[in-house]
């Protein structure tokens, strides 16, 4: 992995930094690639329970793609370069079974807002700000992003927000739903750190199967999802994890799940 995009695994923990803060941890081509081959490996990575998406720095969590170097790509294949590159490797975030927290240590701009929707927890410190600034560059939102975020807002704020690329503080973003924790300057490691500690410690093929079943949700009828959630719920029924909890509860100590 280059300097471009830092991946570290430490007990069960991977973090996933984007390290170009004189850029405002805006994505180059080199650092698009390197997210990509990063969220590849977690994939492929079956010890690791819980993924932090942050950026290097204090200013900027992600803003969005490097202009600077796109810019100089103004023919159809940059475009679809770009697109095809962020909107796998979302994609693939997305389908990871494992909880993807984002620790938005700054602004959030454009693209990466999109990166910020795709992430299953958001906690973000409190000076951060966003803007869905995608039609500021007379373009709409490339990575997957619009999708998600009417999914997560619904359709009349996400097109205000997508519309008018107007800025917002978090208190804002929090209040919508768009992150679910703010927290004071200094204290983001802290949290992130505490509610990754408390993921790890739950079931793991549980926390998957509720990460699934709600992603199903928002993209089925009300019937499917019921028939899917009796299928997972009777599957997770007999397996070791459940059986703890129960002999747990009856014993009255703690559950030790995961072994």
């Amino acid at each position: 992995m280059s300097d471009e995009i830092q991946l570290t695994i430490n007990n069960q923990i991977a973090t996933l930094i984007v390290n170009r803060p004189q850029a405002l941890n805006a994505l180059n081509w080199a650092a698009q690639e390197q997210f990509a081959e990063a969220v590849t490996a977690v994939s492929q990575t079956p010890t690791i329970r819980v993924l932090i998406i942050t950026g290097s720095g204090s200013r900027a969590f992600v803003a969005g793609a490097d202009l600077k170097e796109l810019s100089q790509h103004p023919e159809q294949a940059g475009g679809e370069r770009l697109n095809r590159i962020m909107t796998a490797a979302l994609t693939k975030l997305t389908e990871l079974p494992i909880p993807v927290i984002a620790a938005i240590n700054g602004d959030a701009f454009g693209g990466g807002c999109e990166i910020m929707t795709a992430c299953d927890l958001r906690i973000a410190v409190n000076y951060a700000r966003f803007s869905f600034a995608q039609v500021r560059n007379a373009l709409t939102s490339g990575w997957g992003g619009t999708a998600r975020l009417v999914r997560l807002i619904g359709q009349s704020r996400a097109m205000e927000l997508m519309l008018t690329a107007r800025m917002m503080d978090v208190l804002e973003a929090f209040g919508m739903g768009l992150v679910h924790q703010v927290v004071d300057d200094g204290g983001l490691k802290t949290a992130v750190s505490t509610l990754a500690q408390q993921l790890i410690q739950l079931p793991h093929h549980a926390l998957a199967a509720n990460k699934a079943l709600v992603q199903f949700a928002t993209q089925h009828p009300i019937s499917e999802t019921n028939q899917r959630e009796t299928e997972l719920f009777v599957d997770l029924w007999t397996q070791p994890d459940h059986i703890e909890a129960m002999n747990a509860f009856n014993e009255k100590r703690k559950p030790q799940f995961n072994q």
